[in-house]
């Protein structure tokens, strides 16, 4: 059973990128990715409530972390933010065609200043935590608890979390801005693995990762024209 739960959460995020974006565009396919959403948090969250209870989530959260943890945290997701705002502005962003994503984000109102913050919090707090827990803790876990040796469960957690990256990617983007996005979402999936596996726990990660994801907004705010 243990496999399988596996196997399905693995599948979820690039099946619902795939059925939403590629395959079923319009309303079948974001009812799949709304399905596979489900799962991918949906597996992970019941594993965890069965381990701790839901009164313990936040003392599991940053239970074992200290003043090491939290400054890699803020010190990696500032370093790696930084890389990123730097390679946007000065190699990647001048000549990039973000048509097809500016195109996007305006239809589904990402111009509105409400709408766009509110996404803002929710990528750089809510969903930074759920692919922290899903990826770093979840499936790094369940990969050491099958016998899978550290290079495995490294780079099998970072492929897994880089997939349906590259699926969502290449459906705004060209594809030399696909390849280069993608290596670094598999280079941050290493390096929050590696921090889950040195900390034992998740909110080192999850600080980076909020961090840089304030990184990809900043971005989002120059192509969009900064709303306002």
């Amino acid at each position: 059973m243990r496999v399988l739960q596996l196997c399905v959460v693995c599948i979820a995020p690039s099946l619902g990128a795939l059925s939403a974006l590629w395959i079923w565009p319009g309303v079948t396919g974001g009812i799949i990715y709304a399905a596979c959403k489900a799962v991918l948090y949906g597996i992970p969250i019941v594993v965890l409530v069965r381990m701790v209870t839901p009164r313990g989530l936040c003392g599991w959260l940053v239970r074992g972390t200290g003043a090491g943890g939290v400054t890699w945290g803020i010190g990696s997701g500032l370093v790696i933010g930084g890389l990123v705002i730097a390679a946007w502005t000065g190699w990647l962003g001048p000549g990039a065609d973000t048509s097809r994503l500016v195109a996007v984000l305006t239809e589904n109102g990402m111009t509105r200043p409400l709408r766009f913050w509110a996404f803002a919090a929710w990528l750089c707090i809510g969903n930074s935590l759920l692919e922290e827990l899903v990826f770093r803790w979840y499936v790094d876990t369940r990969l050491e608890t099958l016998g899978a040796g550290p290079l495995t469960v490294l780079v099998g957690s970072a492929g897994i979390f880089t997939l349906h990256h590259v699926i969502v990617l290449a459906a705004y983007v060209d594809w030399p801005l696909v390849l280069i996005g993608s290596s670094g979402v598999f280079v941050g999936g290493l390096t929050w693995s590696l921090t889950r596996r040195h900390w034992r726990t998740i909110l080192p990660g999850w600080i980076s990762h909020g961090l840089v994801d304030v990184a990809i907004i900043v971005i989002g705010l120059e192509v969009l024209g900064t709303p306002a």
